[in-house]
């Protein structure tokens, strides 16, 4: 009975590990999905077999534990048959290397994406490049204009200088008419003296 026993054991187990074995290949699959998802350009079909994969895994292990839920309660009737057991391990088996299958196929689907970093960094680099033109441009107006304005200081300070001449001109002239209108009308006051 012993080796019965040992058999059972055995197929338990096994089936045991087959659930550590599942377990991680689930974990496996949620990261490759993660990255998968972020580096490639999938499609739908990406996403069956990976829930196929996901979905066949979470099967092994229920009919792993089915299979070791019934050898439990055969050996506590000490019935250790392993034909009640077989059915339920080979299952868990087989579903296990199906969805190992099925991750597999679904590691090489989908495109790689193009790379937009590269496309950004581009853009980015003309834009940066179009800014310093411009400030370029705006700094070369910028000294047209200070010497434009000077010019016209220099432009408006001539005018300045020669409407001062101007009135002063004016001045000078306006005194030499008034002297010599002074000087006609004392003549003539003479004259008109003298004449009379």
């Amino acid at each position: 009975m012993s080796y019965k026993k040992d058999a059972v054991n055995i197929g338990i187990t096994l089936s045991t590990q087959l659930i550590a074995a599942a377990l991680a290949m689930i974990t496996i699959v949620g990261t490759f999905a993660a990255f998968i998802i972020e580096k490639k350009s999938v499609n739908d079909l990406y996403y069956i077999t990976t829930i196929i994969a996901f979905l066949l895994f979470i099967s092994s292990i229920i009919c792993g534990g089915k299979g070791i839920d019934k050898a439990r309660k055969n050996g506590f009737t000490d019935n250790w048959n392993l034909s009640d057991t077989k059915p339920f391990f080979n299952y868990q088996a087989i579903l296990c290397l199906f969805g190992i299958v099925f991750f597999m196929v679904s590691i090489f689907l989908g495109k790689e994406k193009k790379d937009n970093s590269l496309k950004k960094n581009e853009t980015l680099e003309k834009k940066i490049k179009k800014l310093e033109l411009n400030d370029s441009i705006n700094h070369v107006n910028m000294l047209l204009n200070i010497k434009k304005i000077e010019e016209l200081n220099l432009r408006i300070d001539h005018i300045e200088k020669k409407i001062n001449k101007r009135k002063s001109q004016k001045k000078n002239i306006n005194k030499n008419c008034c002297k010599t209108i002074i000087q006609n009308f004392n003549s003539i006051s003479t004259l008109n003296n003298n004449v009379q």
